[in-house]
Order: C-alpha cells, then sequence, then structure tokens
C-alpha cells in the first residue's frame, strides 16, 4: 500500500514511493526496516520504527500482528505533526503501542479499533527532536474530542457494583452528577443509567470509544410528576440540558393549557379531558420552531442541542425537553387531573453505540382526576433524544414516547395521549 504523501513500510530496506506530485515528492521517506520480521510490503507486527529523518507526513501499514510502532531520527530545530493510518487486517485483533508519547488531552491512551479492516488513525506532534512527542485520535472516522469528548472519566462498567465519584447508585439505578466524558461505557442487563430525574438535572454523555447497552439495560431519562392527582409538576432544574415543561395542576373550573417549548413542529402534548358538565380541559402545549430556525443538522448545532439558525443574527436558541399536557377540567367541586410533564432531553455522543437494550426518553404521564365527574390530564410530549456516533448497531429500542393521558371519574372524559418527541441521529 503506498499513497503520495505517505510512505509505504516495506520488508528489509524498503525503497521510497513514488511522488506524483512536487507536494507528494517532499513528503516522501524511506522508513527504516522493522526490527522484527514483516508478512510483506506495507503488512507490519512486532516492532516498527519510522524514519522522520526526511520530514515524512504520513506512513501507512496494515497490522497482520500484534504492532509497537516507534519514531526514530526527528529532526532538530523544526516542529513535525506525523500522521500513522494502520488497518487491521482481515483477521483483525491485533493491539497497537506507541512508545514514549504523551496522550493528549488526559494522558489517556487512546481506545483502538480491532476488528478486520478496521482503520485508526493517529496523529503525533513534537517540536523539540521528540524528546516530548504528544499523540492524539486513534479511530477512523469521527470528530475526536471535540465531539466524543475526552474520555477523561476513564471506561465505565454500571454492573450494580461498580461505584464512581461522578454517579449515584441505588437499586440498579446509576445517575450522573455532571455531565459525563468516557473513555467507554457499558450499561450491564437489569441496570438503568438515568440521565434525569428525582434530584437529577438532565445531562449530556461523551463516550470517546464503544457505549453499549446490554439486553435489559437502559439509558433514560425520567420526569417529576404526579402519577395520579391534580398536583401539577414542577420537573427538574436546568443542568447542562434543560428540562421539559412543567405541568399545570387541576382545578375544580377549567383545565389550564400546557407549557409550549421550542421543539420540532407539529407535535404536541395531550390535552386534558372535558369535565362531565362540559367543562372543557386544557389544550396541550406544542412544540413549535421559531421562524428561521430548523432542528440541528449537523455540528455543533446537534452537539449544544441548539436549532440551527442560517442567519447569526438571529441568536442561539437551545432546545428543552417536550411540551407539557393540559390540565383536565373539574366539575366544580373535583379537581381535574394535573397535565403531564414534557419529557427531559437526551444526550449521547459515542464514537461506537451497540444497543441491544433501551434508549428512552418518555414524557410524563396526565393525572387522574380527583373524583366525581372530572377530567383527566393530557400526557406529557416525549422528550427529544440526540445521537451523534460513527457507528451504531444492535436490536434494542429507542423512544421519545409521550405519556399516556390520566384517568377521569364518573363521566367526565380521559386526557389525551402526548406525542412522541424527535428523535435525531447524527452519523460523524
Amino acid at each position: 500500500m503506498a499513497s503520495a504523501g505517505g510512505a509505504a513500510l516495506g520488508v528489509g530496506a524498503a525503497t521510497a514511493t513514488t511522488a506524483t506530485s512536487a507536494e507528494a515528492a517532499e513528503s516522501t521517506v524511506t522508513p527504516v526496516a522493522p526490527a522484527t520480521q514483516t508478512d510483506g510490503p506495507n503488512n507490519v507486527k512486532g516492532t516498527v520504527s519510522l524514519d522522520l529523518s526526511t520530514g515524512i507526513g504520513t506512513f501507512i501499514c496494515t497490522l497482520t500482528g500484534d504492532t509497537v510502532f516507534e519514531f526514530v531520527n526527528w529532526p532538530s530545530g523544526m516542529a513535525m505533526e506525523p500522521t500513522v493510518i494502520a488497518t487491521q487486517d482481515s483477521t483483525g485483533g491485533h493491539s497497537i503501542t506507541y512508545t514514549n508519547v504523551t496522550w493528549l488531552p488526559s494522558g489517556t491512551v487512546p481506545l483502538y479499533e480491532t476488528g478486520a479492516g478496521q482503520v485508526n488513525i493517529n496523529s503525533f506532534f513534537s517540536d523539540d527532536a521528540g524528546v516530548t512527542v504528544y499523540g492524539q485520535g486513534g479511530t477512523s472516522a469521527g470528530g475526536g474530542f471535540g465531539v466524543y469528548g475526552d474520555g477523561s472519566d476513564g471506561a465505565v462498567v454500571l454492573d450494580g457494583t461498580n461505584t464512581y465519584s461522578f454517579l449515584g447508585y441505588k437499586n440498579g439505578y446509576y445517575w450522573p452528577t455532571r455531565d459525563l466524558f468516557l473513555s467507554a461505557l457499558a450499561v450491564t442487563s437489569g441496570i438503568t443509567l438515568q440521565l434525569s430525574g428525582g434530584t437529577t438535572p438532565a445531562f449530556k454523555v461523551f463516550c470517546s470509544g464503544l457505549a453499549s447497552i446490554a439486553s435489559g439495560g437502559q439509558i433514560v431519562t425520567y420526569v417529576n410528576t404526579a402519577s395520579s392527582g391534580a398536583a401539577g409538576g414542577s420537573n427538574l432544574a436546568t443542568g447542562s440540558l434543560a428540562p421539559g415543561a412543567s405541568a399545570p395542576s387541576g382545578v375544580t373550573g377549567a383545565g389550564a393549557a400546557g407549557t409550549t417549548v421550542l421543539g420540532q413542529s407539529g407535535k404536541a402534548a395531550g390535552a386534558g379531558g372535558a369535565a362531565g358538565s362540559g367543562t372543557a380541559g386544557g389544550a396541550g402545549g406544542k412544540s413549535v420552531l421559531k421562524s428561521g430556525y430548523s432542528l440541528p443538522r449537523a455540528l455543533p448545532w446537534a452537539a449544544t442541542m441548539a436549532a440551527y439558525a442560517p442567519n447569526v443574527t438571529n441568536g442561539t436558541e437551545f432546545f428543552p425537553g417536550g411540551a407539557s399536557g393540559g390540565a383536565g377540567a373539574g366539575d366544580g367541586t373535583k379537581e381535574g387531573g394535573a397535565g403531564g410533564v414534557g419529557g427531559n432531553p437526551l444526550f449521547l455522543s459515542a464514537y461506537s453505540i451497540v444497543n441491544n437494550g433501551t434508549i428512552s426518553a418518555k414524557g410524563g404521564r396526565g393525572g387522574d382526576s380527583s373524583g366525581g365527574n372530572a377530567g383527566g390530564g393530557g400526557g406529557g410530549q416525549g422528550g427529544p433524544v440526540m445521537l451523534i456516533y460513527s457507528a451504531y448497531s444492535g436490536s434494542g429500542a429507542i423512544t421519545s414516547a409521550g405519556g399516556a393521558g390520566g384517568a377521569a371519574a364518573g363521566s367526565g372524559t380521559a386526557g389525551s395521549a402526548g406525542e412522541a418527541g424527535w428523535i435525531i441521529k447524527l452519523v460523524n
């Protein structure tokens, strides 16, 4: 394998690649022969020395075994930024090691792809003739630390036994105390990673490597809302994401309308049910987009859960959770059910996602009427789900279902269910 601007790693005394342009000629170099046997041109294993004496730009090779790369002959008096593109062979499973490298930004060695045919790209920098070499990267696609985080929290396995300083735990549930910057995430069967709900505001998850959800495992957002009765839900404090809309309480008269939020136009929360006397329940809140805005279609809007605006003078608008349901109507004596709280947003940005469990951001259930002939509360709209990844697989579910409507009493009418929130999958 050889390309302009790159070097072939050959057997024995390798020769320089043929330059096809003046630019390529300037960056072509003969690498030092590997210290151990190679299997053919560009196929490497064992210890491989990469010669930088003539200012190589890119080394390209195929891994046929576990490989240790070392740079030699760093030029003095100049800064260099070499890149290594290493592809796993048709078998895969080969480890990659670099000697004398300080990994940015946190000192954590990157996670390498080991599947057959998968590509790993690492970039390096030194301005002191190789005394200190900084490295970054490791995978063939994606936006690096800017998209998937720096991995500084390390790898976590959520199994009901492990505990971490940035996660709370109780009875099969883990919840974050801030945004997470993981190098790998495993949610095992029977375990839930709850990204909002209770006293937990809505936080984001970044993962620079593999995020896996086993069958029976979940990553969810929950809402704070009464499952029955007239008391409206106040939902959450704002974390790094804004929560879904709080819900109106039920009263003995006409039901109050739910709260409208910034979101996908045409989506709405459920309406409150009418009382038996004919008194109307409250309308469900809606999702709306301001004129000139759209759902996020690219970075950086997706990474910040912001609405895309082609004109910067429009300002930045951030998406909260879903709209809240309308309150059920009271019958003059008994209160209607409260509206359901809007679902909270769920954000997961991971280089690779394997989902055999559930990713869910449901809206809150409407409250049941308090008796008599009062109506039930409308269900909250489902929360928005933002997934950013380079690879996705698995048979698990992704849902942003709206909450169910609350039950009525007597001749009252049940509340309507909320509509689903929007789901965006951005392949990076």
